[in-house]
């Protein structure tokens, strides 16, 4: 099935073939990146597995939603194909042919459908896949601007609309559009949403300032510090096998391409997810380990689930403080960007920690002590303030 969207050789190579595209974060004005369109389906089913893919591509994941893509559920499909047409933009030598993007994004402008439309606003807007037609762009963004309530109201079944995506794809085209356009169409009816977008644009970069010194930014550089502890033992394992030092060769090189990848940092790290899979891969083709080794494997594995429980709690005062601006959107969508990322991290931390605990099994390692996870999750959660 993955062979007919994408031209993988071996699937053990998927992961690190996405992962390398993935770092490029600035592709043109039209199609930023993949992460750009986060949270900009209709429906919830769609959106976790893109996000899910995003934060660490598998191929069982990125099967799910070609599977998707041909089935009969005609919302969810044209979600999947929007969700394929970003793949394929993000990491187009992957692709079976060059224009494979294009035909998936075809199939979804098949049906009414929000992401689809507010692409094809922002291609019209740019010019930079066909011609330049700022009325075309504007006449989609008022179409997808209308699919909400359209949806709520419409006789008959009602359609889904996912209550986290907060149609920011459609607010910041409009407002790059008014700021960028002086010749715009309709340009004083357009003042008001692109001055909201400004807003939020602003809102959210004094946010990102701010978080730091906030109890959630100070929660989430602990999880990072203990998150990197639980990969320098994985080293040290690594550094004591048979071939370590050949081993820790190729770890170092994923770690530069990661640090001179383009874009700017995050406010929420990653969890080094390429780093940690190459870990697992490493220690899971070591023939034995001594009891040494596996009682640092049960040290890594604690730091890492203590991470994981300060960066869930991360997420959900993040949540909170989403929900706490609810009427408001430009207070709203303030932390909605380190939303995403600590919810990608959240991902990652899941996946890699259940990974783990399945290659310690693999090697008679014993499990984890849950409670005193916990316990230190606990103590670490209550030193911090705003």
């Amino acid at each position: 099935m993955i062979a007919s969207e994408f031209k993988i050789q071996e699937l053990e190579a998927l992961q690190d073939e996405f992962m390398k595209a993935f770092r490029n974060d600035r592709i043109n004005k039209t199609f930023p990146n993949a992460r750009f369109f986060q949270a900009s389906f209709e429906t919830k089913k769609v959106r976790a597995i893109y996000d899910t893919f995003l934060a660490f591509p598998e191929p069982e994941t990125l099967a799910a939603l070609i599977q998707i893509s041909r089935g009969s559920d005609q919302q969810e499909r044209a979600d999947a194909l929007m969700a394929l047409t970003f793949l394929h933009l993000q990491a187009p030598e992957l692709s079976v042919n060059k224009d494979r993007w294009w035909a998936n994004f075809q199939a979804a402008l098949g049906t009414e459908h929000f992401t689809a439309l507010v692409f094809r606003a922002r291609m019209a807007a740019y010019g930079e896949y066909g011609p330049k037609n700022l009325g075309q762009a504007l006449g989609d963004l008022v179409s997808a601007g209308n699919l909400r309530s359209k949806y709520s109201q419409g006789d008959g079944i009602r359609k889904e609309f996912d209550s986290q995506n907060y149609q920011l794809i459609h607010t910041a085209t409009a407002k790059d559009i008014f700021f960028n356009e002086p010749n715009m169409p309709y340009r004083q009816q357009w003042e008001g949403p692109a001055k909201t977008g400004m807003q939020i644009e602003q809102a959210q970069q004094a946010y990102a300032r701010q978080l730091p010194n906030t109890r959630i930014g100070k929660m989430y550089s602990q999880a990072s510090q203990i998150n990197a502890e639980s990969i320098k033992i994985g080293n040290d394992i690594i550094k004591s096998t048979q071939g370590g030092n050949q081993l820790m060769g190729q770890l170092e090189s994923l770690e530069s391409l990661k640090s001179n990848a383009k874009g700017e940092k995050p406010v929420f790290e990653d969890v080094s997810p390429e780093i940690q899979a190459a870990q697992i891969k490493m220690i899971s083709k070591t023939t034995t380990l001594d009891e040494r080794q596996k009682q640092m494997l049960v040290q890594a594995q604690e730091k890492r689930l203590a991470a994981q429980g300060i960066i869930s709690q991360s997420y959900g005062e993040l949540l909170q403080t989403l929900m706490s601006g609810f009427g408001d959107m430009v207070k709203m969508a303030a932390p909605l960007p380190a939303l995403t990322q600590a919810n990608n991290a959240l991902i990652q931390s899941c996946i890699i920690s259940s990974k783990w605990d399945q290659a310690m099994r693999a090697k008679d390692v014993a499990k984890v002590d849950m409670k005193k996870v916990e316990a230190n999750v606990g103590q670490d959660l209550n030193k911090y303030k705003d």
